[in-house]
């Protein structure tokens, strides 16, 4: 069955246009066009979509309002918007409910690409309810200590950019969500932001403060809900495997960009994890009770009940948020290099790397299967002649104890 696409702007030569731009895919997608929310709204009440794609300058029920709307009544649709120069207010209440920010006007190619890849990723998500969960999600939470922190600064009389800035990109949920406002079509910016600091900084303290205070993009993290969990371990390992990214990427010679790439691309290496743990936590809750029981990886585990592993989930959830092809991979592979051994580029393998050696040398649990952590799938990689000078640097890295964003 081909996929279904609707698109929705009140413009009638911007729809002709589309028309046009995707005539060359109708043999491959099925797209409709309608020129208001209403009647949109009644085509996807009408027949499941896969994707829907709309303006948010609209007469009526506007484009923040309607993703809103199908958000609670469609959960499972890829959503992105199309749309110029909408204002401020319009678009921050739109990124809650919109995977993707896209410009008018769009590039035919670069929005073929975008709509390819998404439906591309979407068939690793085997299982319909983990596909629908990771549709449905709006927000990533903070971890609690993070969030009060920061609600306490955005309240205090002379808040600081800095130390907000600081306290967001030590966190995977406040960075992601951070780099995918930042990088999106609504802000344009020229070049890609790497750095969670420097996106925090881009945005500024009033639109930090909309998004936390206003449109709550940003939540905490509930505790309660996931006792026996340990929250805080997740959060250090990310950090650490962020840190030792970062350390390895500096040692191999990378650029600054790339280093702070790969930094991202290691606190964020596991959000899967906490896609499942908030969204999903009694069916995490059978993975982490049967690998506890088996002594097994957790993701081994994943892919026996849920027909997918954390990583994939992760690196599907980034991809609707815009991130980076290359950010995607890193994430995807982090447990398993893809590709022929001798293929495997440096940068992946520094993620699978830096997050492998958090394990093997901070050890939480003697019990556990040593092999589980796949070092011997480094190396068989063509790195294998790096591995004991990145476990020196991973050591140095870990004895000092995480490091926030500089």
């Amino acid at each position: 069955m081909k996929p279904r696409l609707l698109f929705v702007d009140d413009e009638s030569k911007v729809l002709d246009g589309l028309r046009r731009m995707l005539h060359p895919q109708r043999g491959r997608w099925d797209v409709s066009f309608r020129s208001s929310a209403a009647e949109a709204m009644q085509a996807l009440d009408s027949q499941p979509h896969d994707v829907l794609v709309t303006d948010l300058l609209m007469p009526g029920m506007d484009g923040g309002r309607f993703l809103e709307e199908v958000h609670a009544r469609h959960p499972g649709i890829i959503r992105l918007v199309l749309s110029g120069h909408s204002g401020r207010a319009l678009a921050l209440q739109a990124a809650r409910y919109a995977h993707q920010f896209l410009a008018k006007p769009v590039d035919s190619e670069a929005l073929v690409r975008t709509l390819e890849r998404l439906l591309a990723l979407r068939g690793v998500l085997t299982n319909p309810r983990v596909q629908e969960l990771v549709h449905r999600l709006d927000t990533l939470p903070a971890l609690p200590e993070v969030h009060q922190r920061i609600l306490a600064e955005l309240h205090s009389q002379e808040p600081d950019m800095g130390r907000i800035a600081a306290l967001i990109s030590q966190d995977m949920g406040l960075s992601a969500s951070m780099l995918k406002l930042v990088n999106s079509a609504f802000f344009g910016l020229r070049t890609r932001v790497s750095s969670p600091a420097h996106a925090a900084n881009l945005l500024g303290l009033d639109v930090i403060a909309g998004l936390v205070l206003t449109v709550h993009l940003f939540s905490s993290f509930d505790a309660a809900r996931h006792k026996g969990y340990d929250l805080e371990g997740l959060w250090l390992h990310c950090l650490n495997t962020g840190n030792v990214c970062r350390a390895l990427a500096c040692a191999e010679g990378f650029a600054q960009s790339s280093q702070d790439d790969l930094y991202v691309a290691g606190i964020l290496h596991d959000v899967g994890k906490l896609v499942l743990l908030c969204h999903a936590p009694d069916l995490y809750g059978e993975v982490l009770t049967a690998s506890r029981a088996q002594n097994r990886a957790v993701w081994a585990c994943e892919r026996d009940i849920l027909g997918c592993t954390h990583a994939e989930l992760g690196a599907y959830l980034l991809s609707l948020w815009g991130f980076s092809e290359e950010m995607i991979r890193w994430i995807f592979t982090h447990h398993a290099l893809a590709g022929e051994p001798e293929h495997t580029p440096l940068a992946a393998a520094i993620v699978h790397a830096a997050n492998a050696l958090d394990h093997e040398l901070r050890v939480v649990n003697q019990r556990y299967e040593r092999d589980r952590w796949r070092l011997p799938a480094l190396e068989a990689s063509g790195h294998a002649h790096r591995l004991e000078d990145w476990r020196g640097i991973a050591a140095c890295v870990l004895r000092e104890g995480p490091v926030n964003e500089p």
